[in-house]
């Protein structure tokens, strides 16, 4: 990550390989190394005689610079998955590690907006997500369900990241996020730019929109069954197969130890007590008020695959019964 940061300032300030050279001290086939991909670390002497010639015009990029080369991360992780899968645990858990849940949350949403909308390029949009890290103290575990709009980003930023995606069943997900987002104190806005799942912006505070969306969820189910399906394929077509790990919110507690492996840290590090967070104490029950052929019918229409891929041995009928997953 270092070299790339090098190599971009350096032509971002349109100095070529050979004036800095020159005026570094530093041999043309040296620097060519240094700027290489993979490189993290470099000597201190030598990395300041290379940024005292880059021209820098900002004192964060010079402060980046030598923060990253002094970063050591005892493992570099990141949770994706969709809201209400488990990020807020999984963050809890490595809390004896630099671990944070949705850092820079509102900034980031604004970025990927830019992005999807072509208002930025993919090239500024990674060094925003560089900058993001370095603001965050290079985070060991970076857990936020928006992680998984750049995936493909952060795998390539960061070559020796692994990856841990929370899949929850769509039963289950369903009814946690309306009970969620319909709760006075919570919120669900930019849904035209940043889909979550609900039909239409659902403001804090109680509402008409909210009311609309628990009096008539009939009408607008399919919004959040093909956002689960979609998104759900997008994260798993993006994720690097050897460096990921896809982990089921319900089995989060039961394979701590095998997370722990993964990342190669010791499973006693762990807080363990805290993998069940967030828990919703308001609810609607929203699908309970819905006919259950109804039901099935939409979840087998828009969700099949996938359920019969991760939860195939689960039922809407399981569900409604109280039937928990690891039962």
């Amino acid at each position: 990550m270092l070299g790339k940061q090098i190599k971009e300032l350096r032509q971002k300030n349109k100095i070529s390989l050979e004036e800095l050279a020159h005026k570094s001290g530093l041999s043309v086939d040296t620097l060519r190394l240094i700027e290489q991909d993979d490189i993290e670390h470099i000597e201190d002497s030598r990395l300041l005689k290379i940024a005292d010639n880059l021209c820098l015009k900002s004192a964060l990029d010079f402060a980046c610079l030598m923060k990253t080369n002094k970063a050591f991360r005892r493992f570099h992780a990141y949770v994706v998955g969709l809201p209400k899968t488990g990020t807020v645990s999984l963050a809890a858990v490595f809390g004896n590690y630099r671990s944070l849940h949705e850092f820079h949350q509102r900034e980031t949403h604004q970025e990927i907006i830019k992005l999807n909308q072509g208002q930025i390029s993919k090239k500024e949009f990674s060094q925003f997500i560089r900058k993001r890290d370095f603001l965050a103290g290079f985070l060991e575990m970076d857990a936020a369900h928006f992680n998984r709009h750049y995936i493909d980003i952060l795998a390539e930023e960061f070559p020796k990241a692994k990856f841990l995606c929370l899949i929850r069943d769509c039963y289950s997900w369903v009814n946690s996020c309306v009970n969620y987002y319909t709760h006075p104190e919570k919120e669900a806005l930019e849904v035209s730019e940043l889909p979550n799942g609900m039909p239409f912006d659902l403001p804090i505070g109680s509402n008409s929109q909210k009311d609309e969306l628990k009096k008539n969820f009939h009408k607008y189910i399919d919004v959040p069954l093909i956002f689960w399906t979609t998104e759900y394929k997008k994260i798993l077509e993006k994720l690097p197969p050897d460096r990921s790990m896809i982990i089921k919110t319900n089995e989060i507690s039961a394979k701590l130890d095998e997370i722990a492996r993964f990342l190669n840290v010791s499973y006693n590090s762990l807080f363990t007590e805290q993998s069940h967070l967030n828990k919703a104490k308001y609810g609607v029950g929203i699908l309970f008020s819905l006919d259950m052929d109804f039901l099935e019918a939409k979840f087998r229409e828009h969700c099949s695959d996938l359920i019969e891929e991760f939860f195939p041995d689960y039922s809407l009928q399981d569900y409604f019964k109280g039937k928990k997953l690891w039962q």
